[in-house]
């Protein structure tokens, strides 16, 4: 049988209208929208795409969306601009949306006030990654995964990782890639941002694949021939992750 096909956009939808009447609740509490700010590099297109998308999501559940553009600025610059931010009352949430091209993105993320640091990728955040909180949220709604088998490919990245913390499983650097372990797995994580890694016979029949790639899955599309679920990209993970982006706004806002 063809793998059931994950609709994203439909949880997402069922997500956004919780958040909606949550937003309504702390936007008259504070007497103001809340606000959430992105640092970006707009010469990389998939992250002013993703931006865009952000927006449009904060303008439908009443959040008002700043974009930080920061093409061709130093570390010191943009690292000025974030120290302002934090200082900032009026802003609720900061986050960097990567990669902004510096040799220090990590370092910059780091500077983030821990109360503002929505997206989750702190080293000591309190708040679960926006993208590792969608795929937790679409694990749950597979209950018969409960015991399964799991794997991230990918897992010394930042998602990666903390997924990998998360979920207590089993983890593979795509630079030590052992495609013959990989078939021993039911649930198989892809975040490694290489397109289509991970072939159809790398997988067991009925495999459970949950692909965080972006802009291009890390899934060839002939493993949904021998998937028993799938994510696709775009529509599987992606807009669950921008909803679970403004869960978390909603989160650090409530606390």
């Amino acid at each position: 049988m063809p793998a059931v096909i994950f609709d994203g956009k439909k949880l997402a939808f069922e997500i956004t209208k919780e958040l909606e009447m949550k937003v309504a609740g702390l936007n008259k509490k504070k007497g103001r929208r809340l606000k959430l700010v992105t640092i970006y590099n707009p010469d990389h297109e998939p992250s002013r795409v993703y931006s865009n998308i952000k927006q449009k999501k904060a303008e439908e559940i009443g959040v008002e969306f700043e974009k930080v553009p920061v093409g061709g600025m130093t570390v010191e610059q943009i690292s000025r601009i974030i120290g302002k931010l934090n200082l900032d009352l009026s802003v609720d949430g900061v986050m960097v949306q990567l990669p902004l091209g510096t040799a220090n993105d990590k370092e910059l993320i780091d500077q983030i006030d821990l109360k503002k640091d929505v997206d989750g990728l702190r080293a000591n955040s309190v708040i679960v990654p926006a993208t590792v909180r969608a795929v937790l949220k679409i694990l749950g709604e597979l209950s018969e995964q409960n015991n399964s088998k799991v794997l991230v490919v990918g897992n010394l990245g930042l998602v990666g990782a903390r997924l990998q913390k998360e979920l207590g499983c089993e983890g593979m650097d795509k630079h030590n890639f052992d495609s013959e372990k990989i078939k021993s797995f039911d649930v198989v994580i892809g975040c490694t941002g290489e397109a289509g890694l991970i072939k159809a016979e790398m997988v067991k029949q009925g495999v459970v694949a949950i692909d965080v790639g972006y802009p291009v899955g890390d899934f060839e599309p002939d493993v949904a021939d021998s998937a028993s679920f799938l994510t696709p990209v775009p529509g599987g993970v992606g807009p669950v992750t921008v909803a679970m982006l403004f869960a978390n706004l909603v989160d650090l806002v409530s606390d």
